[in-house]
């Protein structure tokens, strides 16, 4: 046990119990999400988007991992507003065990995080999904590039707007930077959270503009509510 853990010991962040931040038995109630077409939000096998629901600038598909609920919605949390980046690693270790994400071979695809605006960077200090998107790309050994995507304005937190205010708040709020050369390349695009899929679709939409070739999402939790209830 180092310094750090003596002053500041790591606690489960569901039960508070000492010595990790998810004991064995809160880490036992971790959901994964059925799989579901990004487009039509209705049950698909490897949430490939079905060919029906297929549009030019539409993600060819979309893997989520786990249900949006405790104990991962804690730890997501924890990352995000407290501050605890070490948590990266008790996250990293679920995301190993996801049969979601060992039914698929992205080998020739960047990972590309969801960039948050220079403002909220500099107030937290890191960007959660760089941070945790770093480790999912050696996971998976294919490249990872975060300076693909910009975001370009500054927009109202997701989760406190209502779906259509959602769609509206990040419309045209992400660009590629000026030396990206997307043309061609297939792209795994991760983001922490699933809500409304408004923020994907939008960089999705962007990047295929700009000539890319197949984009799937990555999603480390889901609160598609389908999937939630069952």
């Amino acid at each position: 046990m180092g310094l750090l853990d003596l002053i500041f010991p790591k606690r489960c962040v569901v039960c508070s119990s000492l010595g990790t931040y998810l004991c064995e038995n809160d880490r036992l109630k971790i959901k994964p999400t059925e799989q579901f077409c990004p487009v039509c939000l209705k049950a698909a096998i490897g949430g490939t988007t079905h060919p029906k629901c297929k549009t030019r600038y539409s993600l060819d598909g979309l893997v989520c991992l786990f249900q949006y609920s405790s104990p991962i919605k804690d730890l997501i949390g924890q990352l995000k507003y407290r501050f605890t980046t070490d948590l990266e690693t008790t996250i990293i270790e679920e995301t190993k065990k996801s049969k979601n994400l060992a039914n698929h071979n992205f080998k020739q695809y960047f990972l590309v995080p969801i960039p948050v605006s220079s403002n909220k960077k500099r107030w937290r200090g890191f960007n959660q999904t760089e941070i945790l998107g770093r480790k999912i790309a050696s996971l998976l050994g294919i490249d990872f590039d975060p300076n693909i995507l910009i975001k370009t304005k500054q927009t109202k937190p997701q989760a406190t707007l209502p779906k259509k205010e959602r769609l509206i708040e990040v419309t045209n709020s992400f660009d590629i930077t000026k030396e990206a050369e997307v043309r061609s390349k297939n792209y795994l695009v991760f983001d922490d959270v699933w809500t409304t899929g408004a923020t994907v679709r939008e960089v999705t939409k962007v990047l295929k503009r700009k000539g890319a070739g197949n984009i799937w999402a990555l999603i480390l939790a889901s609160s598609h509510k389908n999937y939630l209830s069952r």
